[in-house]
């Protein structure tokens, strides 16, 4: 007879509630991964995604971030792509801007399966995003999207294309979202500049309508004037045209203003000291290097921005160009609160005999410090804003090229704060050509020794520590 093994018996035991615990470690463990990848798949992709690119494709700016903060209605956009062949700059451009707001949210229509969802919009094809907020649509082509680099594709041949779709997402964004048609009339009549179309484009794309007004012909300001611009006259407002402008303004009007200093305007320049803005006197010298383009003169100012609701609008990496400005002196003790938009450093002066200076030298008597350039003038009782920016070249086309579009970027802004609703303006494109890894020499030597020498040491000495410590047990 076979004798009873007590021993074996206790051992199988212990094995089994190992073997019972070690199942249900793993099951634990298993449940545990589950969990942690459901919630992370529920995350927002910018907790999730990170935007390593050399141009930052994926990261919004402030403006698309602003308008989509500020969205009141729901707006859905249709990305038509044939499954498996989407592009992925697009898809995951649109789950930033869907992460941003809840009133915004895209969906894939595939035109094999949806042959005739295109057809309900005027342009929409395959590659396009269609922007839909109730009755009002926007579509954006995907030659909107992409652009060849023209200037790079003459000087070197090579064909390499920018990312703009930031900037056509947003500016359909904001034109869908709008609620209310909103019109700017540009004065006439005194030599004022044309606006280019860096900025008409600007406000084209911010849902806002232009159109010219000479008040000497017209007689009156229409009643659908939402704002006013009057744009660097060369010639002083005639009495009749400066009653018809005081009245607009002191009613709650918005009125934006840029001056060429050399011009002598006294009755336009009484409508601004009714709004406490005066002009400083003299040529503004900037003493900063930092405040004016390498290798240009120091009346070429790049003012700060300030930062404040007004300035929202323009990129924190943005600048402005205010080439030969004066300064503006705000009196506070009236009905008006100023903000101050762009400024020059605390070490510039104005000059005030500029007119017969040989040399840009500061005489003893020229006030020194920080002058502002643009200023913001608000009445709250009557509604009134006014805004001025002392510096004739402000709104010219080739100086806003000359800081890839930050004074267009600053109209928008201000229009932005005279409608008190956030539009678009200009949101740079970003370069799709990959930044190269250069590893130095040094560097070189010191990876092939890590991974050819180090690394094989120390797995081999832990080898032998561990079998060290495993014969000893």
């Amino acid at each position: 007879m076979k004798k009873f093994d007590l021993k074996n018996l206790q051992g199988s035991k212990r094995t089994l509630r190992s073997g019972s615990y070690a199942t249900v470690l793993a099951v634990v463990v298993l449940a545990f991964v589950i969990l942690v990848n459901l919630v992370v798949q529920a995350l927002p992709s910018k907790w999730t995604e990170f935007d390593i690119s050399t141009s930052s494709l994926f990261t919004l700016s402030d403006t698309s971030k602003n308008l989509l903060h500020e969205l009141n209605s729901d707006v859905t956009a249709y990305y038509l792509a044939e499954s498996g062949q989407e592009d992925t700059n697009i898809t995951r451009l649109l789950d930033r801007y869907a992460d941003e707001s809840s009133h915004f949210g895209w969906q894939q229509r595939d035109p094999v399966l949806y042959p005739t969802f295109a057809q309900q919009y005027d342009g929409a094809a395959t590659g396009s995003v269609v922007l839909s907020c109730g009755d009002n649509y926007r579509v954006v082509g995907y030659n909107d999207m992409y652009q060849l680099d023209i200037e790079n594709y003459y000087t070197s041949g090579s064909q390499q294309y920018t990312f703009e779709a930031e900037n056509a997402l947003t500016s359909a964004l904001a034109q869908v979202s709008r609620t209310t048609a909103y019109k700017l009339y540009q004065l006439t009549g005194h030599g004022e500049l044309a606006l280019d179309t860096d900025f008409t484009d600007t406000l084209t794309n911010a849902g806002v309508t232009t159109e010219e007004l000479n008040l000497t012909t017209a007689g009156s300001i229409p009643a659908d004037a939402d704002s006013l611009l009057l744009n660097a006259p060369l010639a002083d407002l005639t009495e009749a045209e400066a009653t018809l402008l005081s009245d607009y303004v002191t009613n709650g009007g918005k009125l934006l203003v840029v001056t060429d200093f050399t011009t002598d305007t006294p009755r336009l320049d009484a409508i601004l000291e009714s709004c406490g803005m005066t002009r400083q006197a003299g040529l503004l010298i900037e003493n900063d290097a930092n405040h004016y383009p390498y290798g240009c003169p120091q009346t070429y100012l790049l003012p700060t921005v300030q930062s404040n609701e007004i300035t929202a609008g323009v990129g924190s990496n943005m600048m402005v160009y205010t080439p030969i400005a004066q300064g503006i002196v705000k009196h506070e003790d009236g009905d008006y609160t100023f903000t101050g938009l762009l400024s020059t450093s605390s070490t510039a002066y104005s000059m005030e005999g500029y007119a017969t200076a040989e040399t840009a030298q500061k005489a003893d008597t020229d006030p020194e410090g920080s002058f502002d350039v643009a200023l913001a003038a608000e009445n709250t009782t009557t509604g009134t804003r006014v805004v001025w920016i002392n510096c004739p070249n402000f709104l010219q086309g080739t100086i806003n090229q000359s800081v890839s579009g930050g004074n267009a970027q600053l109209l928008g802004s201000i229009v932005n704060w005279f409608d008190g609703e956030q539009t678009t303006a200009v949101i740079s494109g970003k370069s799709l050509s990959a930044a190269s890894l250069t590893v130095p020499n040094n560097m070189i030597i010191v990876l092939g020794l890590l991974f050819t020498i180090v690394l094989p040491i120390v797995c081999v000495v832990a080898g032998l520590v561990i079998c060290v410590i495993r014969r000893r047990r």
